[in-house]
């Protein structure tokens, strides 16, 4: 959901991307249904210098450990909300957020946590508020976060820095709570 949201929304904006599957012919399918990107498998290099990780918890340490030194020297935005994809209950990493984890696995890369409603799915019909246009940002790199600042810009949103990356876990709370909002408005509407 917040690979899709994200890639329609980069594209849209004029992004050229690449999707990483866990096999080409997932992130072939993505970029078909989007009608844009580069799609690419795990056997190929990482050869972006913004990546953002849009895929479920239970994957995020695994392509971690898997592409390991090619994260150094790059900016890596996390949009993960760390949700159990049986149960949708929160998954609370040990140190404390998604990004703080990945963080400590790979100290050569420049973490940012970026919660953006759209990226999750609607809620209700798009209106037209400045709220749909925030996106909540919170990172240790100051440069990372001007970069991230001025993508988002090119596409028409407005970043707000949070503070440090400590502030993930928050945001990471924030994305459950509108995960789980949505889930409940579509079983409501389901029975009406």
């Amino acid at each position: 959901m917040f690979a899709r949201g994200f890639a329609t929304w980069a594209v849209a904006a004029g992004h050229n991307l690449t999707i990483v599957g866990f096999n080409r012919g997932q992130a072939e399918q993505l970029s078909n249904d989007i009608g844009a990107g580069r799609a690419a498998g795990p056997g190929d290099p990482l050869r972006d210098n913004l990546i953002f990780l849009a895929m479920p918890y239970n994957c995020v340490l695994d392509a971690w450990a898997f592409y390991g030194e090619q994260f150094d020297g790059k900016v890596v935005v996390d949009v993960t909300t760390p949700i159990d994809v049986e149960t949708f209950e929160p998954i609370y990493p040990e140190a404390g957020s998604v990004a703080q984890e990945i963080s400590k696995g790979r100290p050569g890369a420049k973490i940012l946590k970026v919660f953006h409603p759209r990226f999750a799915g609607p809620l209700a019909p798009e209106q037209n508020s400045n709220d749909v246009r925030n996106v909540l940002l919170a990172g240790d790199d100051a440069e990372a976060k001007r970069l991230v600042t001025q993508f988002f810009k090119q596409g028409g949103l407005r970043a707000i820095d949070i503070g440090l990356l400590r502030r993930a876990r928050e945001l990471e709370a924030v994305g459950f709570l509108r995960v789980a909002l949505r889930l409940s408005l579509e079983s409501i509407l389901a029975e009406s």
